[in-house]
């Protein structure tokens, strides 16, 4: 019995040994860090490019769509699926002029309709998926 006592003693004193110990440093991450600074948008010029035509009408998208598009588009799929966030998604994009243009025209074609819905959600998500994959390392 006497064995047991000192072991128990011996391992009472091996953990109040190790609980006195210091902590190993922890590095702090934000050490060095320097705040991200994102422009204001009233600096940003947003280049636009013509999209579609209804009559001699021109309708224009931006050349880049900002991340945050996609974003709220893939935010709002996710709560009540694509095809309910697919129509904010246009009207961020085309703007209401030319949502409106498009849902009240009736010489679109299903076929013509599709065509610009898929480049929008292309564009809007290829710009994410192409800054996420710049953003990682490569594999290998």
């Amino acid at each position: 019995m006497a064995s047991t006592t000192a072991r128990t003693r011996q391992a009472a004193a091996a953990r109040k040994k190790a609980a006195a110990r210091p902590a190993a440093p922890v590095s702090d991450p934000l050490a060095d860090f320097e705040p991200i600074r994102i422009a204001a948008d009233d600096d940003i010029e947003e280049e636009r490019v013509p999209l579609f035509y209804i009559g001699d009408d021109e309708y224009t998208i931006p050349r880049d769509i900002p991340p945050g598009v996609a974003l709220q588009y893939l935010r709002q799929a996710r709560e009540s699926g694509h095809e309910l966030a697919t129509p904010p998604l246009l009207i961020r994009v085309l703007g209401e002029d030319a949502y409106m243009a498009l849902e009240q025209s009736r010489a679109v074609t299903e076929e013509q309709l599709e065509r610009i819905v898929k480049l929008i959600i292309d564009l809007a998500l290829g710009q994410a998926e192409t800054k996420e994959k710049e953003g990682k390392a490569p594999r290998g």
